[in-house]
This record gives structure tokens, C-alpha cells and sequence, in this order.
């Protein structure tokens, strides 16, 4: 006997593709400010992990400065760690999303919210999202789709 899903588990699905859409749309827009207003690149994945791993230009100079530090500085220093976790978080987001939704979904997820970033006008890369390029590749290599 084939057992069948429940009718309660498409739901749960629904408003865990909603949260996860929501949560990287969030991500994402903070970012972009972040990096609009430290001047941050984050063209390249490089330099996106150059930041995650502290060895962006910023983190060397200020890893010299701790004694006399301005409040000024202090906040630079802070949005700079805040831009770090929030990539980070963004990376945990879709480990996670992949391994709970299927690559597949992920993709779709990401192509929404990049969707959504092009009707306000935004830069696509501005918030560092290279994922999306990634999972694009896969679906144009796998023309039935990319499944879990």
C-alpha cells in the first residue's frame, strides 16, 4: 500500500517556501544597503568570501586600531560584522532551503526574489546573491527541470 501525503503537509510546504522567500528577501535588501553604504564589492564570490572570512582590506586595517577607536569608527565596524553575518545567515538560508525544499524549489525561490529585485530597479548583483547564476546553470542544463 502507497502511502499518500497528507492534505496538512502542503501547507506547511507553502509557508515554508513563503518564510524562506521572505527571509531571503529581507537578506538580501540589507545587504545591498550594507554594501551601498561601506562601498563593499561584492561582484565577485571572492569577495564575498573575503569578507565571511575577515580577510577583506577593511578587517586587516581595523584589526590594528583596537585601542583608539571612535564612535564613528565603532559603527563602521559594526556594519561591517552585521554584513558578514548576514551573508553568513544568507548561506545558511539555503543550505538549508535546498536540503529541506529540493533544489528545485531553491531555484525557484531565488529567481522570485531576483524577480522581484529587478522590478524595483535594482542591480542584480548588488546584494552579492551569485547562488542565483549557479542554480540558473543547473536548470539550463537539466531541461526537465532539477528535481531533490
Amino acid at each position: 500500500m502507497t502511502s499518500r501525503p497528507s492534505a496538512d503537509a502542503v501547507p506547511v510546504v507553502g509557508d515554508q517556501v513563503r518564510r524562506v522567500e521572505a527571509s531571503l528577501t529581507e537578506l538580501n535588501a540589507r545587504i545591498g544597503v550594507l554594501a551601498k553604504v561601506l562601498g563593499a564589492d561584492l561582484g565577485s564570490e571572492a569577495d564575498i568570501e573575503h569578507i565571511l572570512n575577515r580577510e577583506h582590506a577593511f578587517f586587516r586595517v581595523s584589526a590594528g586600531h583596537h585601542a583608539a577607536v571612535n564612535a564613528s569608527e565603532r559603527r563602521i565596524q559594526r556594519e561591517w560584522e552585521e554584513l558578514r553575518g548576514l551573508l553568513a545567515l544568507r548561506c545558511d538560508l539555503m543550505a538549508q532551503a535546498v536540503n529541506e525544499l529540493g533544489l528545485d524549489t531553491a531555484r525557484q525561490i531565488t529567481l522570485q526574489v531576483q524577480a522581484r529585485r529587478d522590478k524595483e530597479g535594482l542591480k542584480p548583483d548588488s546584494d552579492g546573491f551569485h547562488l542565483r547564476h549557479r542554480l540558473a546553470d543547473l536548470s539550463l542544463s537539466h531541461p526537465h527541470g532539477v528535481s531533490k
